[in-house]
This record gives structure tokens, C-alpha cells and sequence, in this order.
């Protein structure tokens, strides 16, 4: 679950109302950070609580949702493939979509192609075969520059082996370099992972707000990638990942200049190398380095050498996909889910649509959420995404498929808190409650640290079951994890309005005390206040 607000915290009475329990479920409860709060309750109910403003005022769910059903179906078939290949190729692109087939085909087979794993790297290196670690790395650089099936295929194994940035992989590359010093494929991995690293300093915040101790840290390993990189090229100037680690060295400190020359060399070499023209049109972002109008001028020139690798129509929409904000980045204004369709009329890379299918959950757009979500797995498979993903199903008009999915991966790993979490939000959002309660209770039971199934817990308790002693423990519970937040505390001041329950005045004076300054929290602060003056004048009349 995410950390970012949408839609309303609606009420439940009686029987629960799918759509709270969405947008409840996508607050911040679990986060228990501020919230922003307006209007009262609904009539008819004796359940209060806060409500959420919209982040947008177009209703985002209207994207895809008369297409969900036959979508759904089609990536039900697909899915049935055990081949990631052919389930990749066989797989449906959004509706309404114009996806390059050709591209399509060429990602799926950059995504499922035989690599060489860091595990085999280790292996190879500490029994003594860098050699035929060497021979094996320039297989898989001549199939990436001769085989239209290879495309990528060496950029991909050090984006998949040495792209972690850990001290692990740093030991193992030195160790590396030391047994083959005459290796170029040891010092291009080197230098690719000193500028990993030199991300990890950096911590993916600008300059100004980076401390001087980390920049000069992440400096001192930006100059130790920058000698092994250009190391490498000596050795041999054909190893194209040491290109496209340049490049992000660029961004990171060396500048425009040295992306450029980087740039050069390495499209001499593969004039049509996806790599780096990804990695340079991520420099020419605005806030880095370029401009919009760069940005362009850098896609026209990567769809001009699409024939050769059509992997480069990714690049298409690079603009239009920053403007729609697909990652979130503070740099721009917050994204709007009913952006991402026009904005991914061409194929996008696996993170970008991860990034729109969980944005479009978050804003309450199920049916968007399903479309890239399952796009993404598509191209790269994970668990996360099929837990995401079995929720919005079942927000999307398809709980049938949600709850297969989520019964299928309780079955595989029956001891994985997320899979309870999962199932009991599904049965949530179609209104068995009593179900969802005991997966929820069940993921407690594993993991008594998974908030999202706290937080959903203590909602149904307080506003569905009325369970009103369960609520309070979890109220507490998360009080003590969290004191500073203001989300347990309305749980809190909920139990006491509606149980009743003593101590209303104890728990406002706290509210005012540490959130009295927050504008977000005018509403509840006011409607305790109202309840508190409400109690004072009953008890006043019964005295006379």
C-alpha cells in the first residue's frame, strides 16, 4: 500500500460500502501522517470520522473501465503461459493503446532473455574462472550487437548484476579486478557500480538538499568510476554499459559535456543502443541538465535508429510521459491518473508502468490501476505487483479474478503475511467483512508489524463491527507506535464518541495540544469541540 491521499473516508453503516473501503484503504492510516479533513459525517449514522479531499476533481476512474472485463480475460489467458516469453508476447497492450508490435516483441525478449546471473558471476569469480566469465560476457555482447532477438542483452546483465550499489557486490568486484587485471569487463562492472553507489550517497535528492558529507562522498566514488570506466574503454572500447554509467556519472556531478562526449563514443560503437539513449534522456530532464525541448530533439533522434533496434520507440513519448509525472518526482506537478493513457500510447518500460498502476491506485482509478499493473507484470514479474494488482481487480468489477489470485498465492506461500493482507482486502472491497477480518487477523498473526492490515482492522472495528474493545487495542497499539500522528488518535476519539467511552476531553486536549496547528486537522479538532460543548450542556441541564 502506498503512502499518498486520495479520494474520501466515507462512512459504514450496517453493511460495508465498497467504495469507503477503497479510499480508506489508500489513506494514510498506516503511514499515519497528516490528512486533510472536511465535511461531517453521513446522516443516518453515529460513526464520525475524517474525510479526505480528492487530489483532482476529474474522476479518474473512467479510463478503461468498460474495457476491464475483456482486458481482464485476455491477460487471464495469457497468464495460463508457464513460458514468460510467450506470456509476454501473447499478453494484451492497453486498450486503445498503439504500441509498437515491434517493440512489444523486442522488450519481451529483452526482459526474458538468457542472461548470466550475479550468482553465476560469483560463482565464476571466486572458483578461480574469470576467464570464462570474460567469454561469456563477450558472448553476450556480440549477440547484443548481431542478433535482433540479443538486443541489450550485455546493457541488461549489468543493469541486473551490478546495478545494486551494495558493499556485497563492491567486495566481488574488487576481488575481480585483482584475480584479472587486465579484464575489461572487471573494470566496466567496477566503474558501474561505484556510480550505483555513488546514487546510494546521494540518496536521489538534489544537491542543495544533500549534506556536504554525503556529496563528498558520493564525489569520491564518482572519480574511482570515472578510472575504471575509462580503464575499461582501454581495454576495450566496445563494452557499451560503460557508456551508459558515464552518462549517469554526468548527471550525478561531471556535467553536460562529459554525457555528451560519453555518449559519442558509445553510439560509435552501437549507433542504436537503447541504453544510452535512456540514460541521456534522463540527464536532459529539466531538472538535471536539460529541457524539455533537449528532451524531444534526443527522442526524434533515438525513433530515427528505431528500424535498426525498436526498443528506441520507449523513447517516443519521453515528454509527454515527464509531464504526466509517472514516477511522482518533486520536481513537477503531482500526477494525474487520467493523464497516463495518452501519455503511454507508445510502450513504456517496466518501472513506468508500475509507477502509473500504483499512482492510479492510489487515486481511486481501479480500472487504470489494473491496466498497467498488469502491463507491468508482463514485462516483470514480482509479487508485489500481483498482490496490488489482485486488489484493484476486485475495485475494477472483477473480484472473481482477485480472489483466485489471491487464493493462489496464500496456497504457494501460506506463511506470507502479504498474501493474508491481500485476500482479506479482496473479500474487503466485495463486502465480506467477516472474511477480511480473519486474513487480516491472520497477516497480524505472522507479521504483528503490518500496519496496512492493522489500520484496515481497527476501521472495520470501529465504523463496521463495532467491536469496540478490539478497536481501542488496536487505537492503542498504533498510539504507541506512532504518538506523533494524528490517525490513531481520531480512531481513538471515534471509539469514544460512538461506544461511549470515557475520556473524549483527555484525548482533544492532546489533539489540540499536538495538532492544533495543523490546518488539515480544523475539522475534527472543531467537531470534538462541538461534542465536548454538546456533553457540557447536557450534564449543566441535568444538574438544574
Amino acid at each position: 500500500m502506498t503512502s499518498r491521499e486520495q479520494g474520501l473516508l466515507a462512512v459504514l453503516a450496517g453493511v460495508l460500502v465498497l467504495s469507503a473501503f477503497y479510499i480508506y484503504s489508500h489513506a494514510e492510516l498506516w503511514s499515519f501522517t497528516s490528512v486533510s479533513a472536511a465535511g461531517a459525517s453521513n446522516p443516518g449514522t453515529q460513526v464520525y470520522h475524517s474525510v479526505v479531499r480528492p487530489r483532482h476533481d476529474r474522476p479518474a476512474g473512467e479510463s478503461f473501465s468498460k474495457d476491464i472485463p475483456a482486458f481482464a480475460e485476455a491477460v487471464r489467458r495469457a497468464e495460463m503461459q508457464s513460458d514468460l516469453l510467450q506470456r509476454c508476447l501473447d499478453y494484451p497492450d492497453p486498450p486503445g493503446s498503439h504500441w509498437t508490435h515491434d517493440a512489444v516483441v523486442a522488450y519481451c525478449h529483452y526482459r526474458f532473455q538468457p542472461t548470466i546471473g550475479f550468482d553465476e558471476v560469483k560463482q565464476l569469480i571466486e572458483q578461480g574462472k574469470a576467464g570464462e566469465l570474460d567469454h561469456r560476457m563477450d558472448e553476450a555482447l556480440q549477440a547484443q550487437l548481431t542478433q535482433p532477438d540479443a538486443r541489450g542483452r550485455l546493457d541488461h546483465i549489468f543493469v541486473n548484476d551490478f546495478g545494486d550499489g551494495s558493499f556485497a557486490t563492491r567486495e566481488l568486484l574488487d576481488a575481480w579486478k585483482r584475480d584479472s587485471p587486465t579484464s575489461a569487463y572487471a573494470y566496466a562492472a567496477s566503474g558501474y557500480a561505484y556510480v550505483q553507489m555513488a546514487h546510494e550517497q546521494r540518496g536521489g535528492r538534489f544537491a542543495k538538499d544533500t549534506s556536504d558529507d554525503k556529496m563528498a562522498a558520493m564525489d569520491r566514488l564518482l572519480r574511482m568510476a570515472d578510472a575504471d570506466l575509462q580503464h575499461a574503454i582501454k581495454l576495450n572500447p566496445r563494452i557499451t554499459p560503460v557508456y551508459a554509467a558515464m552518462i549517469d556519472a554526468a548527471g550525478l556531478e561531471f556535467g553536460r559535456g562529459y554525457a555528451v562526449q560519453a555518449m559519442s563514443r558509445g553510439l560509435r560503437v552501437d549507433p542504436a543502443n537503447w541504453s544510452i539513449y535512456s540514460q541521456m534522456m534522463w540527464v536532459l530532464q529539466p531538472q538535471w541538465l536539460g529541457s524539455l525541448e533537449a528532451m524531444q530533439r534526443m527522442a526524434d533522434t533515438a525513433v530515427g535508429h528505431a528500424n535498426q533496434n525498436p526498443l528506441l520507440w520507449m523513447e517516443k513519448q519521453a515528454v509527454a510521459q515527464y509531464l504526466a509525472n509517472l514516477d511522482g518526482c518533486s520536481c513537477a506537478p503531482p500526477p494525474q491518473a487520467f493523464n497516463f493513457p495518452g501519455a503511454m500510447d507508445e510502450l513504456v518500460r517496466s518501472g513506468g508502468l508500475e509507477a502509473a498502476g500504483n499512482t492510479a491506485a492510489d487515486q481511486g482509478a481501479a480500472p487504470i490501476a489494473v491496466v498497467y499493473l498488469s502491463e507491468a507484470l508482463r514485462f516483470e514479474p514480482s509479487e508485489a505487483l500481483r498482490r496490488q494488482r489482485a486488489k484493484q481487480l476486485a475495485l475494477a468489477g472483477e473480484p472473481r479474478m482477485g480472489l483466485d489470485e489471491a487464493n493462489e498465492m496464500v496456497a504457494a506461500a501460506p506463511k506470507e503475511a502479504g498474501n493474508y493482507e491481500t485476500r482479506g482486502y479482496v473479500y474487503i472491497y466485495t463486502g465480506d467483512t467477516q472474511h477480511g477480518a480473519q486474513d487480516l487477523e491472520a497477516a497480524l498473526a505472522i507479521d504483528p508489524n503490518d500496519d496496512q492490515a492493522l489500520g484496515m482492522l481497527g476501521f472495520i472495528y470501529t465504523n463496521n463491527t463495532h467491536e469496540w474493545d478490539k478497536a481501542w487495542d488496536i487505537a492503542d497499539r498504533i498510539i504507541r507506535k506512532y504518538p506523533d500522528s494524528p490517525r490513531a488518535w481520531i480512531m481513538r476519539a471515534t471509539i469514544q464518541e460512538n461506544e461511549p467511552r470515557a475520556g473524549l476531553q483527555d484525548t482533544y486536549q492532546y489533539f489540540l495540544a499536538h495538532f492544533g496547528k495543523d490546518p488539515q486537522m480544523k475539522w475534527q479538532i472543531n467537531h470534538m469541540r462541538d461534542l465536548l460543548s454538546k456533553s457540557d450542556a447536557s450534564a449543566s441541564s441535568q444538574r438544574r
